[in-house]
């Protein structure tokens, strides 16, 4: 008995026909015996693994994850597929079934008849003739997800000589078929020096370029920033507070990794260079001031959808 290519784990509760029709449409595209479930005792050996998850109630958006064992989950190989309310339950399993056998691509084991003189069945053209897989409607092109969203710890400039620390977030549409994205970035930070506390406000909008390297997407962005700058500081009981604004314009070189997935970590250092620096006084003398070039780096996730 061959053994089975991929073992396909369900998320979600399914009755007995309904595993059956994903299993008979997966090995109708994979190969006879190819598509175990992941409750199988063969699943140990397989080279796949296969997660189907329902992303609705309704369960008109459904996804699944293919990918080897020893690999991390997230840079599984992933499709979406979308169906109508006219798509009936057993095209929907059998949608999937076909889904996760492409994910494979092929890799089941081959099987090999050989014709003899007793089987006069065997040297019939319409007999060696391999079965057309089915191909429903409600199977689509492959998903590729075309927005990103980021979230992070960050680290950059605060006052001259101290070191701020906050969140940034990101939110980035790539249009398909091209390596140029728009990008919109926000981020805060504060830092405290010289009892003066500073909160750094930024918002940016831009473009980007992206390359794949490996399981590493590699991307570089330029971007126009506003930024607003909140200080405030306490002496003997009575507190002082202000605010200034300036702009100016950041280069961020980012990495992704996996490059694939619905999720990744991500990293990133980047360039703000200012109109003008912005000086804090008390009295009539400057207590501290910041710089007009800023550095800064981040470190988090990104989601894909």
């Amino acid at each position: 008995m061959p053994v089975p290519v991929v073992a396909i784990h369900l998320e979600f509760p399914a009755q007995p026909p309904e595993l059956q029709q994903l299993l008979a449409a997966c090995n109708a595209g994979a190969g006879t015996g190819a598509c175990v479930p992941s409750a199988d005792p063969s699943a140990d050996e397989v080279r796949y693994l296969a997660y189907v998850s329902w992303l609705d109630e309704a369960r008109r958006h459904a996804l699944v994850e293919v990918g080897p064992p020893e690999a991390v989950r997230g840079s599984y190989e992933f499709r979406r597929l979308r169906f109508s309310d006219a798509d009936q339950p057993p095209e929907r399993w059998e949608a999937i079934g076909l889904t996760i056998a492409t994910l494979v691509g092929g890799e089941s084991p081959p099987q090999l008849e050989l014709p003899t003189e007793a089987s006069p069945a065997a040297s019939s053209p319409s007999a060696t003739a391999p079965a057309a897989a089915p191909t429903p409607a409600a199977v689509l092109a492959p998903y590729v997800p075309s927005w990103r969203a980021g979230v992070g710890a960050q680290a950059g400039s605060g006052f001259r000589s101290d070191l701020a620390l906050g969140l940034g977030v990101s939110f980035a549409y790539t249009p398909p078929e091209l390596p140029i994205f728009p990008v919109v970035v926000g981020a805060w930070r504060t830092a405290t020096e010289r009892g003066v506390t500073g909160h750094w406000w930024e918002a940016g909008v831009g473009l980007g370029v992206q390359v794949d390297v490996g399981a590493i997407r590699v991307a570089l962005s330029g971007l126009v920033v506003g930024q607003l700058l909140s200080a405030s500081a306490t002496e003997a009981g009575d507190t002082d507070s202000g605010s200034s604004t300036t702009s100016g314009v950041m280069g961020e070189l980012s990495f992704a990794w996996p490059r694939s997935g619905p999720v990744a970590v991500n990293a990133g250092a980047h360039v703000l260079q200012l109109a003008r620096s912005t000086e804090v006084s008390s009295g009539g003398s400057v207590v501290v001031e910041t710089s007009r070039t800023n550095l800064g780096a981040n470190l988090g996730l990104e989601a894909r959808f």
